[in-house]
């Protein structure tokens, strides 16, 4: 039986590269890595300032260090290392689904084209399903950051307000990419549950979101302090 003719698939393990030549990587005009790895990347960096207010807190005995503690052995042992796996599968899955619909529309044979939009739908399920866990992840990142800007110290509430921001970035984004690759599947039990996690995904964003942006309005000086002189 004849069988599609693919292109080969592009192997590198992105996470490895220097910042720079992977920031070229996301600018080379190529369809990956994509949106998808920049999410998780965007929640890498997110876990990593969480774990810096962890440590900085935990070094000068600041607050419940024991809970410091347990959290950052989250963050390194668990969260960080899938976070990593996820923003390679991300780019290689989408890579293959680029390839596949590359080569069903050169395909001139009725029975193998039907047969690459099939498999490039399973595909898009795949990377679909990646791109929620990323959101997923994400959504714990912002708790982890807000117990970051709660309870770790004062002079790094910078740290800790970028790693939520960052984490809702990462979480927005996995929104944007799901609703564009559900527009691929009219209808059935697995896009319908996803369609039904997605919006339930979009509320729990929105109100952790507004969660945040109330404590970025406890940072600003009330009416009485900001009329006292200031030395600094």
């Amino acid at each position: 039986m004849k069988q599609p003719a693919l292109p080969l698939a592009k192997s590198q393990s992105l996470i490895t590269l220097p910042a720079d030549e992977l920031l070229d990587e996301f600018g080379s005009g190529g369809h990956s890595p994509g949106s998808g790895s920049a999410a998780a990347l965007m929640a890498l960096l997110s876990a990593q300032l969480s774990a810096t207010v962890y440590k900085i807190a935990i070094r000068k005995n600041h607050g419940d260090t024991s809970q410091f503690s347990y959290l950052l052995r989250q963050l390194e042992g668990v969260v960080l290392p899938r976070l990593k796996t996820l923003f390679q599968e991300d780019a290689e899955k989408f890579d293959e689904v680029i390839r596949v619909r590359t080569a069903r529309d050169l395909e001139t044979d009725l029975t193998l084209k039907r047969r690459l939009r099939a498999r490039a739908l399973t595909l898009l399920q795949e990377a679909t399903e990646i791109v929620m866990e990323i959101i997923e992840i994400c959504k714990q990142l912002i708790d982890f950051g807000i117990i970051a800007f709660d309870s770790g110290m004062n002079r790094v509430r910078g740290d800790s307000g970028s790693a939520i921001s960052v984490a809702i970035s990462g979480a927005m984004s996995g929104l944007f990419i799901l609703n564009l690759n559900l527009n691929s599947f009219a209808g059935g039990k697995w896009a319908n549950q996803q369609r039904e996690r997605l919006e339930e995904a979009q509320r729990t964003i929105l109100e952790k979101q507004a969660d945040a942006l109330r404590r970025i309005a406890r940072l600003r000086p009330d009416e009485s302090s900001s009329t006292q002189p200031s030395f600094f």
